[in-house]
C-alpha cells in the first residue's frame, strides 16, 4: 500500500508541475517532453501503450498508484493488483496518445492544408534533431499545434526545448534552423565582402 501511495503523490505532483510549467507558463525547456523510445508498430500502435516521455511516464504511475490503491483496499492480492495496475497504467497512456493528443495537436501535421505556408515560422524542438539525423518539432499555425519530422538545414544539433525556425516544409516533413544560425551567416558574409 505504502509503494502505491508514494507513487500516486510523487507522480501527481511531478504530472501537475509540468502541467502548469508547459501550458500556464510556455516553458518548454525542461526535457519533460523528450522520447524515451523510437518505438514504431506495424499493424498495432504498441508503442501508445508505453511512456513516451517522462510526462506520459508521470500520467502512467499516478494511474497505476491510484488503480494499486483502490484494489488494495478491496483486499485483492499482490499478484494480481500489480499487473492489473500496471494495465490501467498503459490503457490511461493508450488513451491519451491515441485519442486525446490528436484532438489537442490536430494530428501529425495531416490536417494542415498542403498549401499552408510555414517558412519563417517559429517552432520548438520535441525531440532531438541531431546534425545527421530526423527530430521532432512543433509548430503553432493559425491557432492549431502540428507536430513535424525536421532536419536540421545546417546539420547541427538542436536540443529538445529549442526555438527553431522553419525554412520550408515538403508534406510531413520540415527542414529548420536557429535562430542564432542566421546571423552566423550573415556576419560570414559581410567578413567575406
Amino acid at each position: 500500500m505504502a509503494f502505491y501511495i508514494a507513487l500516486t503523490v510523487v507522480c501527481f505532483v511531478t504530472f501537475m508541475a509540468d502541467m502548469v510549467l508547459r501550458y500556464m507558463e510556455k516553458i518548454r525547456s525542461f526535457g519533460m517532453e523528450q522520447r524515451l523510445h523510437n518505438i514504431k508498430g506495424k499493424t498495432i500502435p504498441i508503442e501508445d501503450f508505453i511512456p513516451h516521455n517522462i510526462t506520459m511516464l508521470t500520467l502512467f504511475g499516478t494511474v497505476m498508484g491510484v488503480c494499486g490503491i483502490l484494489l488494495k483496499l478491496l483486499a485483492l492480492h499482490p499478484f494480481i493488483s500489480f499487473p492489473v495496475a500496471l494495465m490501467a497504467g498503459s490503457l490511461a497512456n493508450f488513451t491519451v496518445m491515441h485519442f486525446i493528443k490528436p484532438l489537442l495537436s490536430h494530428g501529425d501535421g495531416e490536417e494542415l492544408p498542403r498549401s499552408a505556408d510555414l517558412s519563417s515560422c517559429k517552432a520548438f524542438c520535441t525531440e532531438a534533431i541531431p546534425g545527421d539525423g530526423y527530430g521532432r518539432i512543433s509548430v503553432t499555425y493559425k491557432g492549431g499545434n502540428y507536430e513535424f519530422e525536421a532536419i536540421s538545414e545546417y546539420e547541427t544539433d538542436i536540443a529538445p526545448g529549442e526555438q527553431v525556425i522553419v525554412l520550408y516544409r515538403d508534406e510531413q516533413f520540415c527542414v529548420v534552423e536557429k535562430p542564432s544560425e542566421i546571423l552566423d551567416i550573415l556576419i560570414s558574409d559581410n567578413e567575406e565582402q
